[in-house]
This record gives structure tokens, C-alpha cells and sequence, in this order.
């Protein structure tokens, strides 16, 4: 009997953290959206594809801040992508989450890291995308695997944005 008492005390515990959690979650998703409006979900004028490949939608974080994850708009939710750089800027189709478009005009910088938020890699196995919505400025992060798709994205972004990886 006692083992069941032990067990409903720590299901009730474990319940109640969950709880906790989500309402963290929401509560700091709330107060980013308040910070800034939701980015677009499709770019202004697209013009000609120039590449597109598989990707892993890593985070985005602030650009001064790479250890908190923008929760807003759905964007907190790492997963899988398509990376799709069109004259007009960058594409991001996750699945199962609202699309991001990053106009090249938005685009402040490029560089390639191994280490993220909660990720780590193999050397430059990350690249960031530096971007700015208004007056606030994000980091955009991608995992590709495929070392050529890797180079292809990299290279079409220095492209549109003027703008060469470090």
C-alpha cells in the first residue's frame, strides 16, 4: 500500500513539473511576441530559385544572444527543413511549423560555427544567418549535413546578401 502512495505522490510531482514547464514555455513566447512582430512566412519579391536543400532547422536566437531561443511564432521547434535561397532572399519550409522567409535585405551576416544553443557538431557543421525584423536582430541557425548542400547554400547566400561566411 505504501508503494502506491509512493507512486501517486510522485505522478502528482511529475504532473505538476510538466505543468510548470509548458506554462514557462507560453508565458515566455508571450512576452517575445510582445518584444517584436511575428517575421514573414513569405518573401517580398522571391525571383529565380538559386538552390534548395535538406536542412535542420536548429533555433533562432538574438543576435547578441545565442543562448536564448526565440520561442515566438513557432520558431523555438528544431526540425527538419527545406532551405530554399531565391534571388530575394532565404526560404525556411520546416516541417510541420509555419514557414520563415529572411528577405536579403534583412540579411546582416553569414558564418559557420560548431556550436549552438543546445547543438554541437562537427567544425563549421552550423551555419548562422544574421538577420534583422525592425530594430531587432536574430540569428537564424541551419544544420546541413551534405557537405556539397552545405557549400551550395553557403555560396548562394554570400551571393544575394553581399555578404561572405565567416
Amino acid at each position: 500500500m505504501q508503494k502506491y502512495y509512493v507512486a501517486v505522490i510522485a505522478a502528482i510531482l511529475f504532473f505538476f513539473f510538466v505543468i510548470t514547464a509548458i506554462r514557462a514555455w507560453k508565458a515566455r513566447s508571450q512576452s517575445q511576441e510582445a518584444e517584436f512582430s511575428q517575421p514573414p512566412m513569405a518573401l517580398d519579391a522571391p525571383g529565380n530559385q538559386l538552390v534548395k536543400v535538406r536542412a535542420y532547422y536548429v533555433a533562432s536566437t538574438y543576435a547578441d544572444n545565442h543562448l536564448e531561443r526565440i520561442r515566438a511564432y513557432g520558431l523555438g521547434i528544431r526540425g527538419l527543413a527545406h532551405a530554399i535561397v531565391f534571388e530575394g532572399g532565404l526560404q525556411l519550409i520546416r516541417k510541420g511549423e509555419r514557414p520563415l522567409a529572411i528577405n536579403k535585405s534583412a540579411i546582416d551576416g553569414l558564418s559557420t560555427t560548431q556550436v549552438t544553443i543546445d547543438r554541437v557538431t562537427e567544425s563549421k557543421g552550423i551555419l548562422t544567418i544574421d538577420w534583422a525584423q525592425d530594430t531587432t536582430k536574430f540569428s537564424t541557425h541551419l544544420r546541413v549535413v551534405d557537405l556539397d548542400d552545405r557549400a551550395k547554400l553557403i555560396a548562394a547566400l554570400e551571393t544575394i546578401s553581399n555578404r561572405e561566411a565567416k
